[in-house]
């Protein structure tokens, strides 16, 4: 599938910060990509591909309609998707079991995201959002086992990363128990423009939560 719309120069990112991050927020790198082993591997969405409409059919489903609220149609999703391999903000991400897509994951930078502004963010902060769209894989428990595997690799890549975060909807429990199951530190709730978020932080170390003595 190749697309020639203009969503991909006009789509604006809605989370990301472009104006007041300092300079040494905006020259951060775009997210890295962690390797995982075994069964598992991580690739970048092709938005010029059948990705786009595989992701856009798995954001119309109920469960992840209501932890996403993105069931758009697929040239929205073109748009969002382009936007990000073109900039350095955010990577969209294909989670592949066994040659299989089972899920969909961004890594992005949260100094550049509209949360930095409920939380002493640093420049090289990450932020991810994750669904697993086949659902027996979800059943199965899939996201404690991947969720561990995909910090670590994140805080092996990026020296400079001190911190990962989570937002979820302060609604949605099975995110929660899922990031305090990972060892999060809860940071509370906050109101967003369009939501209330439940924002937590999994620090490389304890030292290196916000607003701990030693930060």
């Amino acid at each position: 599938m190749t697309r020639t719309t203009p969503a991909s120069t006009e789509y604006v990112l809605p989370r990301q910060l472009r104006e007041g991050p300092a300079a040494e927020v905006l020259a951060a790198p775009a997210p890295p990509i962690p390797l995982l082993d075994g069964s598992f591997r991580l690739r970048t969405v092709d938005p010029d591909s059948a990705d786009t409409e595989l992701i856009a059919e798995w954001m119309r489903m109920p469960r992840l309609i209501a932890g996403w609220e993105q069931d758009w149609p697929t040239e929205k999703w073109y748009g969002h998707l382009k936007a990000q391999t073109d900039g350095s903000y955010s990577r969209p991400i294909l989670c592949i079991f066994r040659d299989k897509p089972i899920g969909y994951l961004e890594i992005y930078r949260a100094a550049q995201d509209s949360i930095a502004t409920r939380y002493a963010a640093e420049p090289f902060d990450l932020g991810i959002h994750a669904a697993i769209a086949d659902e027996a894989m979800a059943r199965r428990g899939f996201g404690p086992l991947l969720l561990p595997r995909i910090v670590s690799g994140l805080f092996d890549l990026e020296s400079e990363c001190w911190r990962i975060m989570f937002d979820p909807d302060h609604r949605n429990n099975e995110a929660r128990r899922l990031c305090e199951h990972a060892g999060c530190a809860f940071l509370g709730e906050h109101r967003m423009s369009n939501r209330t978020m439940a924002l937590y932080v999994l620090p490389r170390t304890p030292a290196d939560v916000p607003g701990s003595p030693a930060r």
